[in-house]
Order: structure tokens, then sequence, then C-alpha cells
């Protein structure tokens, strides 16, 4: 199948929708799958800190290199790495959960964890490794990050620990799921394969936001049972066999699919959310800890928000958490955050700063300068957001939202 037959195919289902001339654009795009970074792998949370738990907690751990084959003789200084496995494979088979192999230890579970921010690799010489470069590593360490996993207190610290993580490898859209999951009520595995994982990239020279996701989510749900049309003529012509040159080259659904199935259990690892394997789609939960948590519709929130502020909807604009959902220390937290009072409406491409910074993802604290905002993440990193061009807000409500954003924190 070539390009122009998979285009016109596509669009011929229902030409009018802009949600199917975006899918024909996006998968010409070296992109096209968007955001994943972890390796498509089945764990748990028990699995994870089964993992971290018997890691050396203050110095790094030296283990094998290369492929592990039959005929593999262990050396002397990889002994350690022999009996680190061995402890873990032990107290997995407990659990249900299986073995791990020294090579998909090193190759799938460290290297995910690496770039959740959970443990540090390092190459034989000590020096740290960046996650998202080849190198040949030879020890790994577990951080401060993992020992927080580790020592959490309670299931809103884990809640925390978890958000910031796959915040770092998800490109800072966990909280923009938890507001479509809201607004929609769940996401079906296409609807975040196709449209959610390009939540904050750019499409015919703007940044896709929460709410252009939405019109697109919406027109696909409107396809009905067509939609599934829409799938199989989306896997007929992503397959590697219709192309030539490289995996850059290549379209893969299978792959792009597995990577999607990734974030939902990823997803599924926060207590917030629920995967429903059979339907394929994934909500947020009615309880924590038995308690029922019932969050508002992101419309109706906005509609609080432009009703307060006396602001007009702009389609270059998004509403931002300044606090997210995963800093939430109880059930009342959580539902505090949710409030039009814990919302900015700043342009798209400061949200997307926000999601891409290490830093200013914990930007947090809420400060003016006259009118312009200040965020900043408590340890001097800020971002200044000029009124009326990166932020738009009723200026008389600084000192109301001054003390919200203080309730929240604690401060």
């Amino acid at each position: 199948m070539t390009y122009i037959d998979f285009k016109t195919k596509l669009l011929g289902i229902q030409p009018a929708l802009e949600c199917l001339k975006f899918l024909a654009w996006r998968v010409k795009k070296d992109d096209y799958r968007g955001t994943h970074k972890l390796q498509h792998y089945r764990w748990n949370k028990e699995y994870i800190k089964i993992v971290l738990k018997h890691l050396p907690k203050d110095k790094k751990l030296y283990h094998t290199q290369g492929d592990i084959t039959d005929g593999y003789i262990y050396k002397s200084d990889e002994v350690e790495f022999c009996e680190y496995l061995a402890k873990v494979n032990k107290e997995l088979n407990t659990t249900e959960n299986g073995n791990i192999t020294d090579m998909v230890m090193r190759k799938i579970i460290f290297v995910n964890l690496q770039r959740m921010g959970l443990v540090d690799r390092f190459n034989k010489n000590g020096i740290l490794c960046d996650p998202d470069k080849k190198a040949q590593y030879r020890y790994v360490q577990i951080t401060q990050k993992g020992l927080e996993i580790l020592n959490a207190k309670n299931i809103f610290e884990e809640i925390k620990y978890f958000g910031l993580a796959f915040d770092r490898v998800f490109g800072g859209i966990i909280q923009d799921i938890l507001d479509l999951i809201n607004e929609l009520e769940y996401l079906s595995e296409y609807e975040m394969m196709f449209f959610v994982s390009y939540l904050g990239k750019e499409y015919n020279g703007y940044i896709l936001t929460k709410d252009r996701i939405l019109d697109f989510i919406t027109e696909f749900r409107s396809l009905r049972a067509r939609s599934k049309t829409v799938i199989s003529v989306m896997q007929e012509y992503c397959n590697p066999n219709n192309f030539t040159g490289n995996k850059t080259t290549k379209r893969d659904f299978h792959n792009w699919k597995n990577e999607t199935q990734t974030i939902f259990d990823s997803l599924n690892l926060m207590s917030l959310f629920e995967y429903d394997e059979r339907n394929k789609n994934i909500t947020a939960k009615g309880k924590i800890n038995g308690t029922s948590v019932k969050f508002k519709r992101s419309s109706l929130i906005k509609a609080e928000y432009f009703k307060e502020h006396e602001i007009d909807k702009d389609i270059q604009f998004e509403l931002h958490h300044i606090v997210p959902f995963y800093f939430a220390r109880s059930i009342d937290e959580l539902k505090a955050i949710d409030d039009w009072q814990n919302l900015i409406y700043i342009d798209a491409n400061s949200h997307k700063i926000f999601s891409l910074d290490k830093k200013l993802k914990q930007a947090i604290r809420l400060n003016f300068k006259a009118d312009d905002a200040i965020l900043d993440n408590l340890i001097g990193d800020e971002i200044l957001l000029k009124y009326g061009i990166n932020i738009k807000y009723r200026a008389t409500l600084q000192e109301r939202l001054l003390n919200y954003n203080k309730s929240l924190l604690g401060l």
C-alpha cells in the first residue's frame, strides 16, 4: 500500500473529520509514535520495589556486560551481581511475578528504571551515563528517588513518587491524561495511541493542546463502529514490510501499540488509575483506600475558571494545574487540587516547558510580580509568565490564588 492509497482510503471513511487528517499527517512523521521512552515490559509496583530493594544502598553494583550465552562463565567480580539476581528472583517467585534473567535485568529493567530516575548507571570508569544515549554500562546504583519509593509511608507518597517518575519519561502529560479521563470518563488504547501520545507536539504550526486532543477523540468516537475501519487501515499501512530502509523510515503498528500498552501499564501502577484489560481502556479509580473519589469534569472546572477570571477561551492557551494531583497527601487534598483556584490559563508553549523541563515540572509555588505570575520549585528554579502573553487571569484575584496555593502546599 502506498502513502497515497493509504491517505485516500483513510480520509474516505469521513472526509470532513480533522482527526483523520491528523492521523494521515502523523504517520508521515519520523516521530509518529510520539512520547515513548520505556521499553515494553509487564510489571507492577511490587515488582519494581523488589528490584530496587535488593540493590546496595550505599555503593554501586558491578554487573555483567553484553550477551550472556549458555556457555558464559561468570567472572569473580560479577559474583555479587549473580547473588543480587538470585535474591530478586527468590522473592519474585513468592509473588508469582516470575524470574528475571541477567540480560532482561540489564537491557530492559535497569533501562526503564534509569529513565524513571530510580537508578543511575555508570560506565567501567564509574562515570554517570546519560539515559538517552548509548553507553557501555558496568555499574548500577539506586538513586534518592528510588529510595523514596521504597520508603513511602502511604499510598499518597507512592502516587507522588511514581507520578514524578512517569512524568519524567512521558513528557509531563500525566496530569493532562487525568484531565482528559475526567472529561471523557475513559481513554481507549487507540485513543491514547493515535491522539494523546502526541499531546504537546506541533501540528500544522500549532502546539496540540488538551482541547485539540479532546476534539480529535470526540470526532473519533463519533465514527462509532466505523472507528474499527480506521484502526484496520492504519494497521494495514503501518506494516514494516510496506517500507524500505531502517527503523526510522519504517512504520510499525505493533511496536506503536506495545508502547501505548506500556503507558497504560505504567499509569496502572499509580493507584489513581485503573486499567480495564478486557475493554482495553483506562479510567480514574472511584475509590482510594476505601474512600470514594469523584473528580469534577474538566469542562466544568474550565467554565468556573473562565467565569471567575472573566476571560474567553483561546485555542493557543491551556489550563495548567499549579499543583498536580500526585502532590496530594490525603483524599481531602486530592479533592482540593481539583479546583479552579489551583489552575492558571497559560500559553501552549509555556505549558510545554513545564512538561519537558525536569526542574520546572515541579514548579508548584505561585507568586506574582506586578501582574506577571511566577512559578518556582521551592529550590531556586522559576519561570516568569508575562501577563496577557503567557498567562490570562483576573489580577484582582491574586490574593485569593496565593492563599489557595499556600494552603495546598502547607505554607
